[in-house]
Parts: structure tokens; sequence; C-alpha cells
């Protein structure tokens, strides 16, 4: 097998050891952990603010709710009041 190899090696041409091109540093590459990561905290600060500015809107509109109801409530209490008093001053 060794003389096969030897035989091979001596008729084959010669391989050139240099290269043509000139070889230069390539950018530094974003690893994946990185990558994944920063998409992560972005979608997570996207999804949080959305989140936050739809709640506080939701929360706005049940309380404007609440209040509406509350001076309804009272409105309707005062017109109780005077219909109270004016059938104790009819007795």
């Amino acid at each position: 097998m060794i003389s096969i190899t030897k035989q091979v090696l001596k008729t084959r041409p010669s391989i050139r050891s240099y290269a043509t091109t000139v070889t230069t540093a390539s950018p530094k590459k974003v690893g994946a952990f990185r990558g994944i990561f920063i998409g992560f905290l972005t979608g997570v600060t996207v999804t949080g603010g959305a989140s936050y500015y739809y709640l506080f809107d939701e929360y706005k509109n049940a309380n404007s709710v609440i209040v509406t109801d509350v001076v309804a409530l009272q409105n309707s209490i005062a017109a109780l009041e005077k219909h109270v008093k004016s059938l104790e001053e009819k007795k």
C-alpha cells in the first residue's frame, strides 16, 4: 500500500502551496445567543408598551363609566330626597 501511494504522489503534478487571493479579516459576526437576546428584549419591550397603553385606555374608560354612574346615583338620591321632603311637607 505504501508503494502505491508513493507512485501516485510521483505521477501527480505538484500542488501549489500559496494563495492567489489576499485574505482579509472577516467582520465580527453577531453570535446567535446575542441576536436572540436582543430580539427577545425588543419584542418584550414593544409588547409591554402596547399592553401598557391598552390597559391604561381600558382603565380610563372603566373609570369614566364608574364616575358617570356615581354622578347619576347622586342625582337620583337628590331627586329622591326632594320628593320625600315634599311628601313630608304635605302631611
